[in-house]
């Protein structure tokens, strides 16, 4: 029995191979590849026909196939182990139902390796889009959340201890800065990613007078990759992609960490409802923040997947490999696929969080994360250095620690004190500009003009962000109108060819 692909090859795989390799990555990836791999068809014969390489009347009958079986869809191929790919197994029936000497046409002037690296091309092109599309919501769900909160006083942390006073709409805010830089990160790979390597064939191009620009214009690339070999050895964008992902979850993840502990009893600062809430099967009192769990999470799987690109493509040869490509990506559009998710998901927990103004408030009123002011008033008001300002102030929140008081009982006569027992003399700051110094709200507007949560610096930054984000859906919807416009300018070439219209 000779193989059913090669007549040089003299024996078919062996059915170990065909049933432990093949035909498990073939019923995994075949429906995600059979539109691209219908698409790269459609281009591919259209180039055929008007540079004349394939007679026209063949083309007719090739263009009319692959409608067929476009309407058929997967049910039209019984897929074979045997086949070794999904290429393979679409060029089978494709010639089943033509013969190999009409259907054999086809695939002139290509090469599953070019054809592979455009697939892959495309999906990844298609999620980034996908995700960059989520991204602009999430933004613009979090620039209005950051706008209705920017009043919302509470503690701002660092290493998880009560620092400074900020509001909420400033800490919303800074994430969408950090989003922003995730999006823009999207934008320059989704530039990488569409070129368009049809027309490489295996590594070193083609004898037949193609017209590559002419198959990338149909497919809605930018450009034409322009060494073949590169063309089909690179996968580079794709990993780069996961990669941008990767970061995107680990944003995703820290605002869900930071949400997953302000939802806790302890801290009871944030409110969501119980529509993205689960439960326990034994404690009826449970209201568990599952969903913010998987968001913290999902960096997890994302990293994994870019783990295990960069270990396959470590070290291949620089030509099409199926260790950097196939296995290199086996998690990689799973990966993708839980990127597209996540923010989704965090979009809906953003838009049903509600901050707890009252419980923010009296924390940050009790905390000491006020004293900083403190120690600034004593450098403008009483003569002192910072060094020296910061360790009366230090000094100051021990005495209220020992007699059990809150920062906004702290007197007058505490800063006398600790004057006396670190400078050896007291310092003065009266009541008034002590109840100034302490109030949260002056504290937050106090730092007016340096990127702050003050209500000015606010309002610029939204302003700002909001531009940015208008500026990126404009340029979204325009490269999603390309790749529309593309296929839509495909659509009427193969049915032209199909029925035989000029």
């Amino acid at each position: 029995m000779e193989s059913k692909l090669s007549g040089f090859l003299s024996e078919p795989l062996a059915p170990e191979i065909q049933e432990n390799l093949l035909a498990p990555a073939l019923k995994r990836l075949f429906p995600a590849s059979l539109p691209p791999i219908t698409a790269i068809n459609k281009a591919h014969l259209v180039m055929l026909a008007r540079t004349g390489i394939v007679d026209a009347a063949l083309c007719r009958r090739l263009a009319a196939t692959i409608l067929e079986l476009e309407r058929e869809g997967p049910d039209a191929f019984k897929l074979d182990g045997a086949l070794e790919d999904a290429y393979f197994n679409y060029e089978a029936e494709f010639n089943r139902r033509l013969g190999a000497d009409v259907g054999g046409y086809l695939h002139v002037a290509r090469s599953r390796n070019d054809i592979k690296a455009t697939q892959d091309r495309m999906r990844a092109r298609d999620y980034a889009l996908r995700i960059m599309q989520g991204l602009l919501r999430l933004r613009a769900r979090i620039h209005e959340r950051g706008a209705l909160f920017a009043d919302v006083v509470m503690p701002g942390y660092t290493h998880m201890q009560p620092a400074q006073p900020v509001t909420f709409g400033y800490y919303l805010l800074g994430v969408a800065h950090a989003l922003e830089r995730d999006f823009q990160r999207l934008g320059e790979c989704y530039a990488r990613l569409n070129q368009c390597p049809m027309g490489a064939c295996a590594l070193a191009g083609t004898s037949f007078p193609i017209d590559r620009a002419m198959t990338a214009d149909l497919l809605g690339f930018d450009e034409v990759m322009p060494h073949a070999q590169d063309a089909v050895a690179t996968r580079e964008s794709v990993i780069e992609l996961v990669g941008h992902c990767a970061l995107l979850a680990g944003t995703i993840g820290r605002l869900a960490q930071d949400f997953y502990n302000m939802t806790t009893h302890e801290f009871s600062t944030l409110h969501l409802p119980d529509s993205v809430a689960a439960t326990s099967s034994i404690m009826p009192q449970k209201k568990n923040m599952a969903v913010l769990e998987c968001l913290k999470g999902r960096v997890a799987p994302l990293t994994g997947a870019l783990v295990t690109a960069l270990a396959a493509y470590k070290a291949t040869p620089y030509t099409h490999m199926q260790d950097g490509h196939n296995e290199g990506l086996r998690w990689a559009w799973d990966a993708l696929e839980e990127s597209v998710a996540a923010v989704t998901l965090c979009q809906v927990v953003v838009e049903r969080a509600t901050p707890d103004r009252e419980r923010m408030y009296a924390l940050v009123r009790a905390n000491f994360s006020t004293v900083t002011d403190l120690a600034d008033l004593l450098v403008k008001d009483a003569g002192l250095s910072f060094r020296e300002a910061h360790h009366v102030i230090g000094r100051v929140v021990r005495l209220a620690l020992a007699q059990g008081l809150t920062a906004d009982r702290i007197s007058p006569e505490h800063i006398a004190r600790a004057g006396r027992e670190i400078l050896g003399r007291a310092v003065t700051l009266d009541e008034a500009a002590l109840r100034d110094g302490l109030d949260p709200g002056r504290a937050v507007e106090r730092r007016a003009g340096s990127g702050s949560p003050a209500r000015s610096d606010l309002t610029a930054m939204l302003a700002t962000l909001s531009a940015r984000l208008d500026a990126d859906a404009t340029r979204t919807e325009s490269r999603r109108a390309k790749l529309d416009a593309a296929n839509a300018r495909l659509e009427e070439a193969i049915r032209s060819l199909a029925t035989g219209l000029k």
